[in-house]
């Protein structure tokens, strides 16, 4: 007979045996996923860091990598007339349209956390940007599939601008010209923002579903108002989720192929200028993480954690 003490280490020998098989067949599942990271992110990125730094030349078996130093990061700022306006355009772009999508987003959330016939389908109507944003239906929208026989080389976009009429109504009316054209364009491109909402409209919709009644119902009996409830309850209540959106939204306006400073960062990089365009690439990363940071540091100190 066994004793106790002689069957502890079979135990423990039979539990970590189970904590191996555990162990590999959990790294058999992610194994898939970090060889895609290794080969299709981890070894570019290192190559476009490479390529910032030096100067491809092309040879008869392929090509060399000379480095350079600075050098491209030089032409950037130096020569390049164009990476810095187009740098500031974005950002102008992003500051504009960040605000609009979010709010629009819980506005959106918030009728659509009602209770109301049919709203389910309402709610797969809002998403259903996100289903097809990667569609047919999104480049054609975009001018991108069919522009010449469909739209004769115009964005079908264009149907939802204002054209010259809001224009000329501003500018009669004496208005500041840099005023009347951030209108027009906000205008213009509200169709465009309102595509964008759908991940957004989502966080906030799950955030909604999960404040207590009994908050909405002790605000009741103390006489607030539908407008003091949304400030004092549903507000500090969904603040980390307004945060998760404020930052999602960045990095979508950031890297959207539609942005400015993408749009030439992609025609660098067509135009076999691989060197510069990696060093405008990390050049906008630093700017992007930069800008991410302090909007996170100032927004993260107004939001409520519920304990």
């Amino acid at each position: 007979m066994k004793t106790v003490a002689q069957k502890a280490p079979s135990r423990l020998r039979r539990h970590s045996s189970y904590e191996r098989k555990k162990s590999l067949a959990g790294f058999l599942y992610v194994s898939p996923w970090l060889v895609g990271c290794i080969v299709f992110f981890i070894i570019p990125v290192i190559q476009s860091i490479l390529y910032s730094f030096g100067k491809i030349n092309l040879t008869d078996t392929g090509y060399s990598l000379s480095m350079v130093g600075l050098k491209n990061y030089m032409t950037i700022f130096l020569t390049d007339e164009q990476y810095i306006p187009k740098m500031l355009q974005a950002l102008q772009e992003m500051l504009l349209n960040t605000p609009m999508i979010v709010m629009f987003s819980l506005f959106i959330a918030i009728l659509l956390n009602q209770k109301f016939h049919g709203r389910t389908a309402v709610r797969a109507i809002f998403f259903l940007p996100v289903i097809i944003a990667n569609g047919v239906i999104i480049s054609i929208m975009n001018g991108d599939v069919f522009s010449d026989a469909v739209m004769s080389n115009a964005s079908s976009s264009s149907l939802f601008e204002t054209g010259g009429f809001m224009y000329m109504l501003l500018y009669e009316t004496g208005i500041n010209m840099t005023l009347i054209n951030s209108v027009t364009a906000i205008v213009d491109s509200l169709f465009e923002l309102i595509w964008k909402t759908g991940i957004q409209q989502l966080i906030f919709l799950a955030g909604l579903q999960t404040i207590n009644a009994s908050m909405y119902e002790v605000a009741k009996i103390e006489g607030a108002t539908g407008w003091e409830t949304f400030w004092k309850v549903t507000f500090p209540m969904i603040s980390p989720m307004l945060l998760i959106n404020i930052i999602y939204t960045l990095i979508d306006s950031f890297t959207d192929y539609s942005n400015v400073l993408m749009e030439y960062i992609s025609q660098k990089m067509t135009n076999m200028q691989l060197e510069v365009g990696a060093a405008m690439v990390w050049v906008y990363f630093i700017i992007v993480i930069v800008v991410l940071s302090v909007i996170y540091f100032l927004v993260n100190k107004k939001v409520f954690y519920e304990v």
